[in-house]
């Protein structure tokens, strides 16, 4: 295979763009996540790429998915970053971080001023790199943090209540409206039979925003499959 991926490379005049296509309009890389019983007894590690790898949404992805799915994201492009801390000078400079609530704070992670000593609570459950250090390969953990994180977190509540004022404006007052609303954004489908009844019993019984929290914490919210 690598050896006709780079005759094939040569041949295109070595396109960049043409491998990427080549590679990702491939059978195997298109296929899904679904669990094949007989395919694990042969391979239980996967190394013959049978089924495409579910893979967890990076810190910064994760943070933009929230904003999108609660309507929140500011899609601006370019410019200058926003900063969620502030500064502080006693002896050496001091960054004291904030959950800024504005449409400047609510731009893409990719657009969020970093600094060394400067760590996000959210962002570092997830794994985000240390900015203080070089960190050429990112870690993939699965902590309790990470769903503390989600309940607790200052962005998490805010953003949570946001999504759940949205899915009322959006899908109207009724539970399993509200429910099928919100699976439509942040799962990309609409809620099983089995499902349905369970999840609008839960918000008729702890509220929309808690609903939303526990959408947040879900795997099929968290993961790529």
């Amino acid at each position: 295979l690598l050896d006709y991926l780079a005759r094939d490379f040569v041949e295109s005049g070595y396109s960049i763009k043409q491998l990427i296509r080549r590679i990702v309009l491939s059978a195997t890389y298109q296929q899904s996540s679904a669990f094949n019983p007989a395919a694990a007894e042969l391979d239980r590690e996967n190394r013959w790429l049978w089924r495409m790898a579910p893979r967890r949404l990076e810190a910064e992805v994760l943070r933009d998915a929230m904003l999108a799915v609660s309507g929140e994201l500011n899609p601006a492009l370019g410019g200058p970053g926003f900063r969620d801390f502030d500064t502080f000078t006693s002896n050496s400079q001091f960054y004291a971080l904030k959950d800024l609530d504005s449409p400047d704070g609510h731009r893409r992670t990719i657009y969020r001023t970093a600094v060394r000593s400067g760590r996000h609570p959210l962002l570092d459950a997830f794994d985000c790199p240390d900015p203080s250090i070089s960190s050429p390969n990112r870690a993939v953990t699965v902590t309790p943090l990470q769903a503390l994180a989600l309940q607790n977190n200052t962005f998490a509540l805010r953003i949570s209540t946001r999504f759940a004022e949205r899915a009322r404006r959006e899908a109207g007052e009724q539970p399993a409206e509200q429910v099928r609303f919100i699976l439509q954004q942040a799962f990309g489908r609409e809620p099983q039979p089995a499902e349905a009844a369970v999840l609008q019993q839960f918000v008729i019984e702890y509220g929309l925003p808690e609903f939303c929290r526990v959408i947040f914490n879900a795997s099929e919210f968290l993961h790529l499959d």
